[in-house]
């Protein structure tokens, strides 16, 4: 599926490559839906649960799914312009809107970050942004057909991870980026401090089914996350309309990914 939401830290380059290393499983988590490039590009389970704190966030991925068509045609009458992105800052308190203000707020921002300026063409040679948001109503429309396969839950990340701890569930986690390995403070709209991040390793340890979790290498994840397998692969940084850096972007796995991998996952 083509891209949904431009958002700090998305994976829709790294899907196809995070989904190969699926195990057997009958439901699945997303417990940091951000952009859920991984849960739009997977095929469907039993059971599949989406959740993200973001409130503003959530509400847009419920209205994509109950409204999808209103939701398009006010994206289709929605110019690309700096007002529209200023006016994506402040909260509406009418649903559709503010999912329509959501879209615009992380298509119209540099980097889709929460406070990334406006994103504008500058050059003849790309990229367009124009032509990329006037495709947004047919993403939309298919998006939707997707998400009528999941629960969309707006709760503390942690707590459901707690609560859905089943032999059978599958934890894909996409946190945000630990501070100490980003270098912009803009980077997410909900951080996550170090604290944090050492509850939810431990609750994704206490996990009886398979977990698969993003990031980039920390001596934090090092330690805590000693004897689980880990993935690295070049990744290119930086969302739509900036310049492209190389990173290497980690995946931790509590089970053997071998098995999962065949010869074209390996580089």
């Amino acid at each position: 599926m083509n891209r949904v939401l431009n958002y700090p830290g998305s994976k829709w380059s790294s899907a196809e490559r995070i989904i190969n290393l699926f195990p057997t499983h009958k439901a699945y988590l997303e417990p940091f839906a951000g952009s859920l490039a991984v849960f739009l590009n997977k095929p469907p389970d039993v059971l599949e649960t989406i959740n993200d704190i973001d409130g503003r966030l959530i509400n847009m991925w419920r209205v994509m799914r109950n409204q999808p068509e209103e939701l398009a045609r006010l994206v289709e009458l929605t110019p690309y312009s700096r007002k529209e992105y200023e006016l994506s800052k402040l909260k509406s308190d009418v649903d559709l809107e503010d999912a329509r203000r959501i879209l615009i707020k992380c298509w119209f921002s540099v980097g889709g970050k929460s406070d990334g300026g406006f994103r504008r063409n500058v050059k003849w040679t790309g990229p367009y942004n124009t032509k990329t948001w006037q495709s947004m109503p047919s993403r939309i429309i298919q998006a939707a057909e997707r998400l009528k396969d999941a629960q969309i839950e707006c709760s503390n990340a942690i707590e459901l991870i707690e609560k859905m701890n089943d032999v059978d569930t599958l934890i894909y986690a996409d946190p945000p980026y630990l501070n100490e390995t980003v270098s912009s403070k803009t980077h997410y709209k909900f951080g996550m401090a170090d604290e944090q991040h050492l509850a939810l390793l431990s609750a994704l340890k206490n996990h009886r089914g398979p977990v698969i979790l993003s990031g980039y290498n920390s001596g934090l994840y090092a330690e805590e996350l000693n004897g689980w397998a880990k993935i690295e692969f070049d990744s290119a940084t930086g969302n739509v309309g900036q310049k492209k850096k190389i990173a290497i972007e980690c995946l931790w796995c509590n089970f053997d990914p071998v098995e999962q991998m065949n010869i074209f996952d390996i580089d």
